[in-house]
């Protein structure tokens, strides 16, 4: 990732306040569902790893649902800047400076992998199969995966330039900073279970399509298993 980009996300996350988190990682860990019921009993002291864990808002939900808590963000700076915060919450976790192809954690290391709005970035590169590696490479087996991943429609490919089928640099950007990135795009679901299903398995799907007044915030959802 260029030095540019990291300066922006972190300039991005800095100054702000600790946001809620996503209504949608609440759900996951809290709901119940006919095709989802993750048993709250089960987290307590399990290990999970919020990748491109930006503000802390996950890391701080999930420390209260009995994970031991761990992250990944890009830069150094932007890392102390997550742990300060969540010092003066009381919060305790290791955040670690990685990437997707780089995970900073040893193998089999995680119970639990989140990567919640994060996989599909890609910098400069076309290599979302070491993504999937990497995520695997960290997970023990029957370890669960956790990802949210935009749809075709959403906001953020509208006026994209397309590479191929599977990769798009982004034009349009409401928050500016991501700008002339490349992005991982999918047809549809079973696209993504192809990507995935070398190293995961007993993939279960949802779906958020929420046209929140001219924004179209389209999602997958997915949770699956490490082989």
């Amino acid at each position: 990732m260029k030095k540019e980009t990291k300066e922006n996300w972190t300039n991005h996350f800095k100054s702000r306040n600790m946001p809620y988190p996503a209504e949608y990682v609440i759900r996951i860990f809290k709901g119940q569902y006919p095709k989802l019921n993750l048993r709250s009993e089960s987290f307590n002291k399990k290990k999970i790893c919020d990748l491109g864990c930006g503000s802390g808002r996950h890391i701080a939900f999930l420390s209260e649902c009995g994970f031991k808590t761990y992250g990944m963000e890009i830069s150094e700076e932007f890392v102390k800047n997550i742990m300060d915060r969540l010092r003066d919450m009381h919060i305790e976790t290791d955040i670690r400076v990685g990437t997707n192809i780089s995970i900073p954690f040893e193998n089999y290391f995680f119970d639990f992998l989140l990567s919640w709005n994060e996989c599909y970035y890609m910098g400069d590169q076309q290599n979302f199969e070491d993504v999937v590696q990497e995520f695997a490479r960290v997970l023990k087996k029957n370890a669960y995966l956790i990802l949210s991943i935009p749809k075709k429609t959403n906001e953020i490919f509208r006026d994209c330039d397309l590479i191929n089928s599977d990769y798009a640099i982004i034009r349009k950007d409401k928050a500016k900073f991501r700008i002339g990135t490349m992005f991982r795009i999918f047809e549809d679901d079973n696209a993504i279970e192809h990507a995935f299903s070398e190293y995961f398995k007993d993939f279960i799907f949802g779906s958020i399509h929420d046209d929140c007044f001219g924004y179209d915030f389209h999602w997958h959802l997915i949770l699956c298993q490490k082989k």
